[in-house]
């Protein structure tokens, strides 16, 4: 269902949107191994763009409407929750299922330095198994430590999805990655690296776009709103409690007259605006004014 403008530019921005949400789903589907092809010359993909042009969501979404087996990392995680994540999840494959890692703001994750981006570039190497090629995620830190906390606090499967990929004598942990697929989110330009990276960083990360399926998604404010306003049409932030159309074109309207003030423009905004409209009904509209807007 979409939503009715008066405004013939609002709605020109929303077709818009609507463009852009179509072209970015199919490079997401692509990216999640949806489309079947017959080949596929490269499995990762990295999703570039500023925050707010729908990258998580889409992502996010399209896994849940498919039932991907997929495993999101929201940024901040640390090495060890993430390495013992991939561990237990990577064990519970079944022989030919695929498991989809997705990096959300991996510009610190993945791009952090020369180092980091090269352990990363290990991990989503190309797989060759007539040559023995399979690429693997390493972490070469005691975990002893960590299998004791595990142990203590119940989560023994856990443990055990750790201790299943170390050898006798290893220090860390040595997972293969030949059947996971990874897609990177991240806002960094990475088809302009000397003006994102210095120093090694910018051949390391021409040689990661060399590897990659890349796709940088770039909007005006005008066709950003036109995404959320098309988005929204079609979706509810909370849908226990529905917003109907109009409540929608009011916090539309109200995003568009703000846009330039707002700390955030994305689909959490929405959330946030919708949150306040639903349990505040009398004064949404100044909380809106005074915890969304820069001051």
């Amino acid at each position: 269902m979409s939503i009715k403008f008066a405004s013939a530019l609002k709605q020109a921005h929303i077709t818009r949107g609507e463009i852009a949400d179509n072209d970015m789903r199919k490079f997401i589907k692509d990216a999640l191994g949806l489309n079947k092809k017959k080949v596929e010359s490269k499995r990762h993909t990295i999703l570039s763009g500023p925050p707010g042009v729908g990258k998580s969501y889409g992502v996010i979404d399209e896994c849940n409407v498919n039932q991907v087996n997929s495993l999101f990392i929201p940024a901040g995680t640390s090495d060890i929750a993430l390495v013992t994540q991939i561990a237990y999840r990577v064990r519970q494959l079944k022989p030919n299922e695929e498991l989809c890692i997705i990096l959300d703001d991996a510009d610190d994750v993945v791009f952090s330095d020369y180092q980091t981006l090269n352990k990363w570039k290990l991990a989503m190497g190309d797989v060759d198994y007539s040559i023995g090629q399979i690429p693997t995620m390493s972490h070469n830190v005691s975990l002893e430590n960590t299998l004791k906390a595990l142990v203590k606090s119940g989560k023994d499967y856990l443990a055990e999805a750790i201790q299943h990929f170390q050898d006798p004598g290893q220090i860390g942990v040595t997972i293969p990655m030949d059947h996971v697929r990874f897609i990177v989110l991240c806002n960094a330009d990475l088809e302009n690296p000397r003006g994102q990276f210095r120093g090694k960083m910018i051949s390391a990360v021409e040689a990661v776009l060399d590897r990659f399926k890349y796709k940088r998604i770039s909007l005006n404010w005008e066709h950003e709103w036109g995404w959320l306003a098309y988005v929204l049409g079609k979706s509810q932030p909370f849908p226990d409690y529905p917003l109907t159309d109009q409540q929608k074109k009011e916090l539309l309207d109200w995003m568009y007259s703000n846009w330039s003030s707002l700390r955030s423009t994305s689909y959490r905004t929405v959330k946030e605006l919708a949150e306040a409209m639903i349990n505040e009904p009398d004064d949404y509209e100044d909380i809106w004014t005074n915890n969304l807007r820069g001051h």
